[in-house]
């Protein structure tokens, strides 16, 4: 099966109220979609994490001339070539992240030319459902500061598992709307905290101890994911479980991130890392790290489907009974192309698509409304 066309698509979601975390605020969600055709006529579909008109202008002008003519089977090879192609360069960054949308679209094209769903093609066995946890309580956005209500509103939803921003304001506040969130939601639910490395480790290690009666779930990019000596004084100095990984890309960049220690638990993104195999790759460093890994997801139906389909494969740090899957992430903040663009159902509770490929369906009136 030959590939004929890679064909990435820039969408847009202009938004009515901004929203952010802790070092700015977003008024614009655009994302790229990777399309790729086959002289078979099976279409594949990807995503790239960052942003949209780079990776389409390097998917364009590098990535697609290297694959079109070539068997769309051969994802480890067409890897290595794209990889290869961009190594002197772009070993990091926008370079890898148009690669991951590529790949998935990849395997999206493997499950549909066998009849079967990803997660087979990986190996993976599927759950009856996968929990979702809302990333939530950002700064400003439709809420705006009622973080009350919206824990209320999160809470009728029948979401048990929570993320809110931090690292945006004075330690003390931040601290402050960490107990209303706590005090909102109950102390019968999990709630992690995430900074997207906005806090030095003397603030990390100040916030930390300052909330340690919050029982989190886990504290989430604390420092600047480049800064490894920060981020193991923090691990040393507190008890919550440190997270990060999402700003670290190939296997190359994870075995150096791991060796320093750094983190509790691991979280690759596979529309950013080198896509669905690379993530699979980098938790199986990590297992043989004993630290496990819970995949971050942000983008579109896509990236969610994507991030199902890899929790039945994971490996496991440290086998027991009492070990329980990953939790997905799911952003609240408004997300037409998540929730328009195809048939998948996203919530506190959803099973992984059962249907070839990725198993979703596209809605091309989506992309063509989003078009910028």
């Amino acid at each position: 099966m030959k590939i004929t066309a890679v064909v990435p698509h820039v969408v847009v979601q202009r938004l009515d109220q901004p929203f952010g975390m802790s070092q700015w605020l977003w008024d614009v969600r655009a994302s790229c979609l990777v399309e790729i055709l086959t002289d078979e006529g099976v279409i594949g579909w990807g995503e790239c994490f960052g942003p949209a008109e780079a990776n389409r202008a390097l998917i364009e002008s590098v990535y697609a001339p290297l694959l079109v003519g070539r068997d769309a089977g051969e994802q480890v090879a067409l890897w290595e070539a794209m990889y290869n192609r961009s190594r002197e360069w772009g070993r990091k960054g926008i370079s890898i992240t148009a690669i991951s949308g590529v790949e998935i679209a990849l395997w999206d094209i493997a499950g549909k030319a066998a009849g079967l769903p990803v997660h087979r093609l990986l190996g993976g066995s599927a759950p009856e459902s996968v929990s979702g946890y809302a990333s939530a309580f950002y700064y400003a956005g439709p809420w705006d500061g009622d973080l009350e209500g919206e824990a209320a509103h999160l809470l009728a939803a029948g979401y048990t598992a929570f993320k809110m921003k931090v690292g945006g304001r004075p330690v003390d506040e931040d601290v402050r709307r960490v107990r209303r969130v706590r005090s909102a939601l109950g102390a019968d639910v999990r709630l992690a905290v995430d900074a997207n490395r906005g806090f030095t480790a003397a603030e990390a290690i100040r916030f930390g101890r300052a909330v340690a009666g919050e029982d989190l779930w886990f504290f989430e990019e604390p420092v600047l994911p480049e800064d490894l000596d920060a981020y193991t004084q923090v691990r040393a100095a507190l008890d919550v479980p440190i997270a990060g990984g999402e700003s670290e890309f190939t296997r190359w960049g994870f075995r150096d991130f791991l060796a320093r220690g750094p983190v509790d638990i691991l979280q690759p993104d596979a529309t950013a890392c080198g896509g669905i195999r690379e993530t699979l790759l980098i938790a199986g460093m990590a297992s043989a790290h004993g630290i496990p890994t819970m995949p971050h997801v942000w983008g579109s139906a896509i990236t969610v489907a994507a991030g199902l389909h890899l929790m039945t494969a994971l490996p496991t740090a440290v086998p027991s009974m009492a070990r329980e899957r990953p939790h997905v992430e799911l952003d609240q903040a408004p997300n037409l192309i998540r929730d328009e663009l195809s048939d998948l159902a996203c919530g506190p509770v959803m099973t992984v698509p059962d249907g070839p490929g990725l198993g979703i369906e596209i809605d091309r009136s989506v992309i063509e409304r989003h078009r910028p």
